[in-house]
Order: C-alpha cells, then structure tokens, then sequence
C-alpha cells in the first residue's frame, strides 16, 4: 500500500487524533527523559506562582512570532524553484488533508507541536547535549543551566533568570557592540550550550523532513527558539512563538487552499 493509498484511508479526524497524539507524546517523552535522565524541561517553565514571567512567557512569545512571520512572507516573494515547492505542499497528500480541518483543530495541533517539540527540543534535548559536552555524565562537574546563576538579583517583570534578564536588570555590564556581544556570549554561555544549541537545532530541522529548504528552514527556527531560551530562561516563549507561528501558517494555507478550491469551481 503506497502513501496515496494510505492517505485517502484516512479522515480529517483520523488525522487530527494522530498528529495531536504524536505531538503530545513529544512532550510526554521529554519529561520522562528529564526525569530519568536530566535536566527536567519543568524547571524552565514557569510555575503559577510566578504569574508575572507566565504573562511575560505569553507576551514576548507573541511578539517573538511576528519576525518568523515577516521573514517566511519575504522568502515567499523570491522567484526559486525551492522556494515554489513550499507553495506546493497543500498538494502532498496528508497536508492537503490536515487543511481540511477546521480552525480549532488546526489551532489544537499546532499547540501540541509548541509544547511537545519545545518541551524535547529545547527543553530537554538542548541542555542535555550541554551537560554531555561540559563532562557532566563523565567527570564530577556541575550541570550547566540556562537559568541565572544568581537568585538574589532582581529580575525584570519578564526574566525566569535567562541571561539577558541579567543585562536588563543591571546586574551585567551593558553590551552593545558585536566584541562584547561575543565575549559575553563566551564568557557566559560558553561553548557546550553553544554546540547543544546549534546541534538540537540540525536535528529539528531534519525531523521535518518535508523538502530540503524546509528542513533548512526549520533548522534556522530551531536555533532562533533555541536562542529566545539561553536569552530569556523562558521556555514559555519559544512553546508560544512555534503554536503561534505554526497556527498562523496553517490558518492562512487551509484558508488559500479553500479559495483555490471556490475559483476551480
């Protein structure tokens, strides 16, 4: 049975239940990892006592959303034919199906896929790679964290302790130019976070392996979410900026997809 065969067996609703069960399990998975094997995706979320970085989390995750959507409407104005086939996917079989659902569903997957890839991707996989590289799981060395290593300095109303929460509450020197942008960035972050973070980034790229831009462009995602936690400590905000940005690219996709199919009748 080929893939047409097996697509045209399923239903929108067969469909929906197995993306949102895939998704989800991405998240089930990165918190079984974390607790068997650590770092836990948990401790970069913020809990309900901390209402003031949840809202920050929401907040700057919407705003994180809008470059990503900027940037895949440029792309889309270049005249390639790799960048032509990503117009083209509603014309692969499953995603032609999943665009025939409706707005909540569509709304429904791609929060599962924020919460269960970031929670994994970022959450769990990148700073497990960082531990990897720094000799944790080798030598009696102490685990590295994205989160402030300071919990007496005060935050801003947005920070869970990410390292640009320092700079904006004063407690590291200001950094404006590239130079100091990278010693910070080396001196801070240093280089297992960074090879973790580049790393976690090819492999979520190449989990989507839709065509070779795609894969390229998802990479490039990947470090740009994985960037919004090393910054922030948040992962509310990479979770929100991937739902909001996936949401949006379907809505828009079923909703082109609806009017090609009113101008064939």
């Amino acid at each position: 049975m080929d893939d047409s065969e097996l697509d045209e067996e399923q239903t929108p609703d067969d469909l929906f239940r197995t993306a949102v069960v895939v998704e989800a399990g991405l998240g089930l998975m990165a918190l079984l990892l974390g607790y068997y094997l650590g770092p836990s995706a948990r401790d970069l979320v913020p809990m309900t006592e901390h209402l003031p970085a949840i809202i920050g989390g929401i907040g700057l995750g919407i705003v994180a959303t809008i470059p990503l959507l900027l940037l895949m409407s440029l792309l889309r104005r270049i005249k390639h034919p790799a960048i032509e086939k990503l117009d083209e996917l509603s014309d692969h079989p499953m995603i032609g199906l999943m665009l025939k659902m409706g707005p909540w569903e569509l709304l429904a997957i791609s929060l599962c896929a924020g919460v269960g890839e970031e929670l994994l991707f970022r959450g769990w996989m990148m700073p497990f790679l960082a531990d990897v590289f720094n000799g944790y799981y080798f030598d009696e060395v102490p685990r590295l964290s994205l989160l402030a290593t300071d919990p007496t300095v005060e935050r801003p109303w947005w920070g869970w302790g990410g390292l640009m929460s320092e700079v904006a509450s004063g407690s590291q020197d200001r950094v404006t130019t590239f130079d100091q942008w990278a010693s910070w960035w080396s001196i801070r972050v240093g280089w297992p976070i960074t090879i973790a973070w580049i790393m976690s980034s090819v492999l979520f790229g190449f989990v989507h392996p839709i065509t070779k831009l795609y894969i390229l462009i998802t990479g490039l995602m990947g470090l740009y979410f994985g960037a919004l936690l090393i910054l922030t400590g948040n992962l509310l905000i990479p979770i929100i900026a991937h739902s909001l940005y996936d949401a949006v690219q379907l809505w828009s996709a079923a909703a082109e997809d609806r009017k090609t199919q009113i101008v064939g009748e």
